[in-house]
């Protein structure tokens, strides 16, 4: 009789996420709302067509200056209240697998920036400096980490993996506090040497 020491556990399919820059302009667009409370604190999002457009996490910053803050980045929009449209997503988030979509509106640059964050696999990090050289553009780093602090999709566009080249956690729109509890949860360490070279 053979007995099984151990077995390979089958590989997750992870959390997808697809991009989508459609459509291109705001005005006018109906964003479904919704809050919703998971582990990291409120979760304020806001979304059409099936894609995020926006979240963000209440802390430092009030519910009503989080919304407020999202908002702000779509003129024009008019809100309805209507987080079943939005749970899926969030579930998948929390889960860390599934599929989602966002939507995001930016400068070519942002785009570019943006788009590099999602290639930062779970549990990693990478630095603002490497962020700058992975996208081409190593003396852009002032730019670079301006456009990772203008991400609309915080967590779904995994901002929060970004550190400084030292290793330090580095800032976070939403605050420290949950940059810090989306890296635990992902098992990330920011130490010097534990900045992957991606």
């Amino acid at each position: 009789m053979t007995r099984t020491l151990f077995s390979l556990a089958q590989p997750q399919p992870g959390l997808r996420v697809s991009i989508t820059t459609q459509p291109a302009q705001h005005a006018g667009a109906v964003l479904c709302r919704g809050r919703f409370p998971t582990p990291l604190g409120t979760v304020v999002a806001l979304g059409a067509g099936g894609a995020l457009w926006a979240l963000g996490f209440v802390g430092p910053m009030p519910e009503d200056r989080v919304e407020a803050d999202l908002v702000a980045r779509f003129p024009g929009a008019r809100l309805v209240e209507a987080p079943e449209a939005l749970a899926p997503a969030i579930q998948a988030l929390l889960a860390g697998e599934g599929e989602i979509a966002v939507r995001l509106g930016g400068t070519a640059f942002q785009l570019q920036v943006w788009r590099a964050l999602a290639e930062v696999p779970p549990g990693q990090v990478i630095s603002y400096a490497m962020l700058a050289e992975r996208i081409g553009r190593p003396n852009a780093l002032r730019a670079v980490g301006t456009a990772v602090g203008q991400n609309p999709v915080s967590w779904a566009i995994p901002c929060h993996r970004v550190t400084r080249t030292d290793g330090r956690i580095g800032g976070y729109h939403w605050g420290e506090a949950v940059k810090r509890a989306l890296l635990a949860r992902e098992g990330a360490s920011i130490a010097p040497r534990a900045i992957a070279a991606l």
